[in-house]
């Protein structure tokens, strides 16, 4: 089965979305649809769809069977209902609701309509995250004790990249980029045990005239099993993307920026000799990494074909695994509970804000 597509918002977002619902074999991208009537006729002129500026009337004269909503956050809410009451699968951009409460909402409606609805965490599919997940998958690591997120080198809260809805935030442009580091620490680590069990704190480097409440944070918590995770956030430093899970057999870190995952099989403090293999290691994982990925790069200069260009895509890997499962009545490749946890951690970064 071919999914028929549109995407609602032409702005920043949206880019990836279009491109990969237009490459994907099994979907076929058919409308756009922006209330800019400009930025929806140049969508539509680029892609050869058909352009629309009111969503009720796409919904209407199309026979959709999946729909990206890739708009400012205030919006998704009232938007998503629109496409679940026509009984067609939704995924929306993060972050995927301004609240908790609205998430809650926007879950009850799902559900009680019976339609599937997803958010992009793109980032849990990144090529070094797909190894530590089979690493985690196959009980390399033994019991995961620990999981560390280090997100540096956020956008600050008042530079403009998404859109000025982003600028309506609490935190700004730097608020709208923290549910990656936070879902990435749920994927990998699991949920809090309960609400009860999250801390978060933040603090203020400058004044901003918009009068954001916070531009660096952190948020710790504890799982069912014990696990804890920690997640830092820091905006206007020199950026780093590092996760890092301690098992009771090995560890393992993942540098998002380099792709690469480097493992930890032994201590390396025990002996001199033991300190060489740990460097020894270290940099036979970075250059691996490295030219495993450049291996990758090279298939798909003499391959583009689309099971080539979604491995080192996270959006189109994301993408592809949700249209399998739309196409076959199967679960969501991002579990909602995944996206609620989100919001209570966004949540209570708010809330240490506002007391601080």
């Amino acid at each position: 089965m071919t999914l028929n597509t549109a995407v609602v918002g032409a702005g920043v977002v949206s880019s990836t979305h279009l491109s990969a619902l237009e490459r994907n074999p099994r979907t076929n991208l058919v409308a756009i649809c922006d209330i800019d009537e400009g930025r929806s006729n140049d969508v539509a002129t680029q892609y050869g769809i058909k352009p629309y500026t009111d969503l009720d009337e796409m919904l209407e004269t199309e026979d959709l069977d999946w729909v990206h909503i890739c708009t400012g956050v205030q919006t998704h809410v009232a938007l998503a209902k629109k496409v679940i009451d026509k009984g067609v699968p939704v995924m929306i951009e993060k972050p995927i609701t301004t609240t908790l409460e609205e998430y809650l909402e926007l879950e009850a409606y799902a559900k009680e309509a019976g339609v599937q609805f997803s958010e992009v965490h793109q980032h849990v599919f990144d090529p070094a995250m797909r190894t530590v997940e089979k690493r985690l998958k196959r009980g390399d690591l033994g019991k995961v004790r620990s999981v560390e997120v280090i997100f540096t080198g956020l956008t600050p809260p008042d530079l403009e990249q998404r859109g000025r809805w982003a600028l309506e935030l609490e935190g700004g442009e730097f608020e709208e980029g923290l549910p990656h580091p936070l879902y990435i620490a749920l994927h990998v680590g699991g949920y809090p045990e309960s609400e009860d069990a999250v801390s978060a704190l933040t603090s203020l480097t400058k004044e901003y005239e918009e009068g954001f409440t916070y531009d660096n944070a952190s948020v710790q918590y504890r799982t069912d099993d014990g696990c804890v995770v920690s997640v830092k956030m820091i905006s206007g430093a020199i950026p780093q993307r590092l996760v890092i899970v301690h098992g009771e057999e090995q560890s393992v870190m993942a540098d998002l920026v380099s792709q690469t995952v480097m493992n930890v099989t032994r201590d390396p403090t025990s002996t001199s000799l033991s300190k060489a293999r740990y460097n020894f290691e270290r940099s036979a994982n970075l250059i691996g990494g490295v030219v495993g990925n450049a291996g990758t790069m090279l298939k798909t200069k003499y391959d583009d074909g689309w099971e080539n260009i979604k491995q080192m895509n996270p959006h189109y890997y994301q993408i592809d695994l949700e249209s399998k499962a739309i196409d076959t009545d199967g679960p969501m490749p991002i579990p909602i509970e995944e996206s609620k946890w989100t919001m209570v951690l966004l949540e209570a970064v708010r809330e240490s804000a506002r007391n601080a």
